[in-house]
Parts: structure tokens; C-alpha cells; sequence
């Protein structure tokens, strides 16, 4: 079976839509409009990060690429933390790559 529902016809009153009071929303503080320096600063990082990313993102994966075979040589060695560094460039990478392709500032 269909479940069929019964609009009311335009030409009815009681049809007729009740408006809501208009909601005032406060004006933000000075300060707290998303204009202060630290938004600011990452707005300029991210735009330096995305112009420079194409080169960027060449140069840090064959650097990963060389972490990845420097610890696999190092695999047995005691007291070299090649893993440990793989991880890092890794997690920079990782990290940069979600800062330029999903991350996108407020007011842009």
C-alpha cells in the first residue's frame, strides 16, 4: 500500500504559513570574529603550504621513500632509531597532505 498525504490547498487560510519572529543573533566580541593573529598566521601558512605543495610533496615522499629503506637496513642494528625517524618524516607527510587538501581556513 501507499502511504499518500493530503496537502492543504493554497487558497485556504489556514494554509497560510505563520512566520517566525526574526532570531537576533548577538554581533561577536572584537576580538572573536576569527581575525586574530594566530587565525591570521595559519591563513598565510596555508597558502605558502598550497603554492609550494607540488615540489613539496615530491621532495617529502622521496625522503619517506629513503627513511623507508635506511630502516630496513638498520632493521637488527641496536641504538639506531630508523624507525622512529621513518615514523616522523612519515607523520609529516601524512599530516601536511591533510593540511593542504582538506583543511581550509575560515573566512576563505
Amino acid at each position: 500500500m501507499t502511504n499518500i498525504i493530503q496537502f492543504p490547498r493554497r487558497d485556504s487560510p489556514a494554509a497560510t504559513p505563520r512566520l517566525a519572529p526574526p532570531v537576533v543573533q548577538p554581533k561577536p566580541l572584537d576580538g572573536a570574529g576569527g581575525g586574530g593573529v594566530l587565525s591570521n598566521l595559519i591563513k598565510v601558512v596555508w597558502v605558502v603550504t598550497v603554492l609550494l605543495w607540488p615540489l613539496m610533496k615530491w621532495i617529502l615522499s622521496l625522503d619517506v621513500l629513503f627513511q623507508a629503506a635506511r630502516m630496513i637496513y638498520h632493521w637488527n642494528t641496536p641504538d639506531v632509531y630508523a624507525t622512529w625517524t621513518f615514523l616522523l618524516h612519515l607523520a609529516v607527510l601524512v599530516v601536511l597532505t591533510y593540511f593542504v587538501s582538506l583543511y581550509k581556513p575560515k573566512g576563505t
